[in-house]
């Protein structure tokens, strides 16, 4: 599974008008080159390392084949999906006279690298109010907010069947995340833990791969699940090439994370017209609508969580209308809306 970040980077540069001719530099070998290149787009591979002075000689080294690289395809504009992008495509695109376009994906402030990028940078796009929220209001000028794109066909296809791994009697939990400790699988253990007893239809099915930068972290969280007395209803099924059966599976999704800029899951749950418990932080408020689309909560609360999950799994009328309204809310986050306003701003930064 991509990252969120790196999915709307994938759609947004597959999507793009074919008058846009478009070069993709990914700083590795991995899955986004790869389907980056499936899709068409013709993609070089750049290493991106830690601006820290240790570094200094690959930092070097990756300037000058940003450099090159620029010189070779002469770009009208320079789009950088995150920091690190911002900061070496800023650089070389300084230099060479490239406006630069930073889209920021992340809520809280670097108080170090920020400045620099948003002189470096013509422009900033944030993913949400929230993450606008992190740029001091001399830069505010330059930060256009654009919520990520979905593509909501893809999202509804009726083809798609629920997973066989589901059966048909279970009331599903869902949590889609990376298993890394800012996505608080901890609490959603807690929280099913403490409505399961009730119920013993109800099921935690956990999808995303496991973080090998906090490998302790995924061990602390299979600790607690073999602990728990209903561990036989926590399900960790890892990574999984297409997360839509498991929409059409489940009941609820569970959106624990305390500080997400956007949330793109979010969006695919509900526009697979599953409703949502999620905490009142980051951009998620700007997505959710309280009582309306499913439940937000104050993040940490356990007992909210709790409470919130076991209203709509007892009461079946409440669950299928968070769910229809959860569906047409989805609409307003749709990829063409998303790739008619950044192309908007591609041109407008082209004219500058």
């Amino acid at each position: 599974m991509l990252g969120g970040g790196e999915q709307s980077f994938l759609d947004l540069l597959s999507n793009l008008p074919e008058s846009w001719n478009v070069l993709a530099v990914v700083p590795e070998e991995a899955e986004l080159a790869t389907r980056l290149r499936k899709n068409g787009i013709d993609t070089e591979i750049a290493t991106l390392p830690s601006i820290r002075p240790w570094y200094i000689l690959n930092f070097f080294s990756s300037l000058k084949r940003y450099f090159n690289l620029l010189r070779t395809y002469q770009p009208a504009l320079i789009y950088a999906n995150g920091p690190r992008a911002a900061f070496y495509g800023g650089l070389t695109g300084r230099f060479l006279h490239v406006p630069v376009i930073w889209h920021c994906r992340i809520a809280e402030p670097d108080i170090y690298l920020d400045p620099i990028l948003c002189r470096l940078s013509i422009k900033i796009i944030a993913n949400s109010k929230a993450t606008a929220k992190r740029f001091k209001s001399r830069f505010q000028h330059k930060v256009r907010t654009i919520y990520n794109g979905i593509d909501i066909a893809w999202a509804q296809d009726v083809s798609v069947k629920k997973s066989d791994l589901i059966k048909r009697d279970w009331k599903v939990i869902l949590v889609v995340a990376r298993i890394s400790r800012s996505k608080r699988h901890d609490l959603a253990l807690s929280a099913f833990q403490r409505i399961a007893l009730s119920n013993p239809k109800f099921h935690l099915v956990c999808i995303g791969a496991e973080d090998h930068l906090d490998p302790g972290w995924y061990d602390y969280l299979m600790k607690m699940t073999r602990q728990s007395e209903i561990s036989n209803r926590i399900h960790w099924t890892g990574q999984v090439h297409d997360v839509r059966p498991w929409y059409r599976s489940a009941d609820i999704l569970l959106f624990p994370s305390e500080n997400e800029a956007f949330g793109r899951v979010l969006v695919e749950a509900m526009a697979s017209g599953v409703p949502v418990v999620a905490t009142r932080s980051g951009g998620v408020s700007e997505i959710v609508r309280h009582g309306k689309d499913g439940f937000l909560v104050t993040p940490r609360s356990v007992d909210e969580m709790a409470d919130a999950m076991g209203r709509i799994l007892a009461n079946n009328d409440l669950r299928k209308r968070l769910a229809e309204s959860a569906f047409n809310r989805a609409d307003i986050f749709n990829l063409d809306n998303h790739i008619e306003k950044m192309t908007k701003v591609f041109e407008e930064m082209i004219k500058t």
